[in-house]
């Protein structure tokens, strides 16, 4: 009995002690940030029938946060910024028949892994930042370091492309590129964009710069169109208008309302996803206006810019129309002095006729007299 206790306790203890995973390396793809990290099982689990699995930290450039991942498979697949050291970390992790299910874990092992840079690091760009215009039109741009004799190329990478990729359209200051404006139907949304602004090859090198983010992510919609206000009641308005034009699905935008005060100031209303929306006003504030604008929901976009603020709408008091007199008056009243006018004419006529008939007749009476 104490020969078969002390063996499962020397067992027990072999298995607490589980060593971190071996051989890991940090494979560059050549993709602008993507990277394979590959490992293989504890050397001191060869012989065992435990099924190790692995959990593994590291920053991720696209959510810039930490990010933990648990998986059996022994390679991983993530987004770096070699711009800043790679920090990684991973261990292994135990539980089964062979713990009694109770959760074993090893030591972490810890891998820094720095890309080599060329360049003076004032050379790189400054401020850059991308907008996704309607969901058709990315445009990036950014502000240029300290030069001599160099000038900036972009490059970028996407899944689906075979190569890493340079700029087609370059905005342009003063001789020197400051911005790259893509073509519609290079990209696609939901997938990690990989872009390096670096130096053109055979100038002066350039500190290069990488950045990774997704399309939906940076977009901006356009203003909403066709506002138009409306009273329904005494103190009830109602503000309606339509989605803007673009790429974006409608249901993927919400909507900021303001309205000007007295003062001149703008004050927000409300924000909604519907394309109408409700309000009171006790007292209508003469020259009452209201704008909008739209920006992508988080039901499609974890983030984004909003729109430009739509046209004023404005809502006047319209002064009263005097009442127009009923027409049925207006035409019994020509009528009857249609008919009047023509007794009157008619009487005039007999009258004209019979004072010629008496005329004629004293004539004759006073010729017979003379006669």
């Amino acid at each position: 009995m104490i020969y078969f206790i002390v063996n499962a306790e020397l067992a027990t203890t072999s298995v607490m002690n589980v060593d971190p995973p071996s051989n890991v390396k940090v494979n560059d793809l050549g993709y602008l940030g993507l990277m394979d990290v590959t490992w293989e099982p504890p050397i001191s689990l060869n012989n065992s029938q435990c099924i190790a699995r692995y959990e593994l930290q590291h920053y991720d450039t696209n959510e810039q946060r930490w990010k933990s991942v648990r998986t059996k498979q022994q390679n991983y697949r993530a987004a770096f910024n070699f711009g800043k050291e790679i920090v990684i970390k991973i261990r292994t992790y135990l539980k089964g028949e062979c713990t009694d299910d109770k959760e074993i874990w090893s030591k972490w092992i810890q891998i820094n892994e720095s890309i080599p840079l060329q360049g003076d690091p004032e050379s790189s760009v400054k401020d850059f930042y991308c907008i996704y215009y309607k969901f058709e039109t990315l445009r990036c741009e950014w502000k240029t370091g300290k030069l001599s004799n160099g000038n900036y190329e972009l490059q970028y990478w996407q899944v689906g492309m075979s190569e890493k990729k340079t700029c087609n359209h370059y905005l342009k200051t003063i001789g020197k590129n400051t911005g790259c404006i893509f073509e519609r139907q290079e990209l696609q949304l939901f997938s990690n964009l990989f872009v390096c602004v670096t130096g053109i090859p055979g100038m002066d090198p350039i500190r290069p710069s990488y950045f990774s983010f997704q399309l939906q992510n940076i977009g901006k919609p356009g203003p909403p169109e066709d506002v138009n206000i409306s009273k329904r009641q005494a103190d009830e308005f109602t503000l309606d208008w339509t989605p803007p034009n673009g790429k974006i699905p409608s249901r993927c935008l919400e909507y900021e309302i303001q309205y000007k005060d007295q003062t001149g100031n703008w004050k927000t209303i409300a924000e909604q996803t519907e394309f109408i929306h409700s309000f009171n006003m006790s007292m209508p504030l003469p020259g009452f206006c209201v704008r909008i604008r739209g920006k992508t929901n988080r039901y499609c976009a974890d983030d984004g810019y909003w729109s430009d603020w739509s046209s004023e709408s404005c809502w006047k008091e319209s002064s009263p129309i005097p009442e127009m007199p009923n027409m049925k008056w207006i035409y019994c009243i020509g009528v009857s002095a249609t008919v009047l006018l023509g007794f009157f004419v008619i009487a005039m006529l007999y009258v004209v006729r019979k004072k010629k008939h008496w005329s004629e007749k004293l004539q004759h009476k006073a010729k017979e007299i003379v006669y």
